[in-house]
């Protein structure tokens, strides 16, 4: 089934400190903001925060996984962190579909990610290619 402008998608999501702190491990950013209670108490955050970019992969699962799904690639990713993400708590991952380029099988989609609340924590567009759903 081919997407329309104005399909959305959205996805509740928890990334917990043990996570960032395997992906700290994983990516070798072990800034103390991220891992470090201590460290972080003394900052504007007050405890640690997500590292940013483990916070956007969810709009990788989103796109390559469910929404266009298997068999989509990822040509393109702008974002603008808004608020910090904080570990333990639940988000949601907001995908929509903004525009089509149909010769290239591309969509546009506008990739945000909020808090329970509302807020908004990440702002951003990606570019998508698949071959049939675009």
């Amino acid at each position: 089934m081919k997407l329309k402008i104005g399909n959305f998608y959205k996805e509740e999501f928890i990334i917990t400190q043990e996570m960032v702190n395997q992906f700290a491990k994983l990516s070798g950013d072990k800034n103390p903001l991220h891992i470090n209670k201590d460290f972080a108490s003394k900052t504007r955050f007050k405890k640690p925060i997500v590292h940013g970019l483990f916070s956007v992969t969810s709009f990788g699962k989103v796109m390559g996984t469910k929404f266009p799904g298997s068999g989509s690639i990822q040509v393109s990713q702008n974002l603008s962190f808004k608020n910090p993400l904080y570990p333990d708590l639940k988000y949601y991952v907001y995908v929509e579909l903004i525009r089509i380029i149909k010769d290239k099988h591309f969509g546009i989609f506008k990739t945000q990610i909020f808090d329970m609340k509302n807020k908004i924590i990440v702002d951003g567009t990606g570019i998508v290619r698949h071959e049939t759903k675009l």
